[in-house]
């Protein structure tokens, strides 16, 4: 039998031929749907596959990036971020325009992976699917979290830890360490003493006294993990079908460990306040009016345990935010 001979030239032009074919018959394709209406996208930079535009934005400075961008492309303009489409707006008139006159289009947020496994599934308010029970959750945490009388009402705890506050940054610059070389003042870290002031007043606002027993440090130290986590950014979060890094990494575990342990301090603070409701030992906290206004009803939704530690999640980020406004 003779060998096969293959034409080699013909062969190169066939896939030629196939890919250009395939390539016009996207592109077509993505033009026809961009007619419609609901497909016009704004305009966008050149990105690249998998990971989209993440190497634009660069390592720091992200907001000259974004300003450069902004010159090039308009006032609204479209990035990808790895799987996540993200849009920039950078004007007042188009701010007006997305989270005012198009909010009901722009109200849903990404559930972030910590998120989900921080706040019970992003059942709060902060992460909440858009609809009635989000607008009956907000409406319970504007009342009772966000009045100028709630926050007002902080006023005295917020007096006390900062003079508490000054007392030890004065008895700490007032200290002297010897090292060997003779006495002198021992440097104050004052970030550190700030950042345990922030959380003692988000703790004492949200729970009162009525933590069973636990210590406080122990509840300032599980709350500032939790604000790290809810801050992080996972893996997942940008390249969904890279789940399994954030389990290599061990985030996965960290978040569980620290629900469990946040969900532990709820629970007890939540049966401490069930305990003395009504009994007026303390002044009402955050988790006294939440639990009154379950109690009450006439919110439009029945708001369950985890509602309210969903809640109390949410207001202590909040009063974390409000801290840096009143210090």
């Amino acid at each position: 039998m003779a060998p096969v001979q293959l034409d080699y030239s013909n062969l190169l032009l066939s896939v030629v031929v196939l890919a250009v074919s395939c390539f016009v018959i996207v592109r077509s394709f993505r033009s026809s749907g961009r007619k419609d209406g609901s497909r016009v996208l704004p305009p966008s930079p050149p990105a690249l596959p998998i990971i989209g535009n993440l190497h634009q934005l660069g390592r720091s400075h992200h907001y000259r990036t974004l300003l450069e961008l902004a010159r090039r492309h308009g006032p609204l303009f479209l990035l990808h971020l790895g799987s996540v489409p993200t849009l920039v707006v950078s004007s007042a008139s188009m701010a007006e325009e997305v989270l005012k006159a198009q909010d009901h289009v722009f109200c849903g947020r990404p559930q972030q992976h910590t998120a989900r496994g921080l706040l019970y599934g992003c059942r709060d308010v902060a992460f909440s699917a858009y609809g009635e029970r989000w607008r009956q959750l907000r409406r319970i945490a504007v009342v009772h979290l966000l009045s100028a009388k709630r926050v007002d009402s902080f006023r005295v705890l917020r007096e006390e830890a900062v003079a508490s506050f000054v007392d030890r940054v004065r008895a700490a610059a007032s200290a002297h360490v010897d090292d060997g070389g003779g006495k002198r003042r021992r440097g104050v870290n004052v970030s550190e003493l700030f950042i345990s002031l922030t959380y003692t007043v988000i703790s004492k606002a949200a729970f009162g006294s009525k933590l069973g027993g636990m210590e406080p440090g122990a509840i300032r130290k599980m709350m500032m993990e939790t604000s790290q986590l809810l801050e992080t950014i996972a893996v997942s979060d940008v390249f969904p079908c890279l789940r399994w890094v954030d389990w290599a990494t061990g985030l996965d575990a960290r978040t569980k460990r620290t629900a469990r342990k946040l969900d532990a301090v709820l629970e007890v603070a939540l049966q401490e306040h069930e305990k003395s409701s009504g009994r007026g030992d303390d002044a009402d906290d955050l988790l006294d009016d939440l639990l009154s206004a379950v109690e009450q009803g006439g919110v439009g939704l029945n708001p369950d345990r985890t509602d309210v530690k969903g809640l109390v999640v949410v207001s202590q980020r909040v009063l974390l935010s409000l801290s840096y406004t009143f210090y």
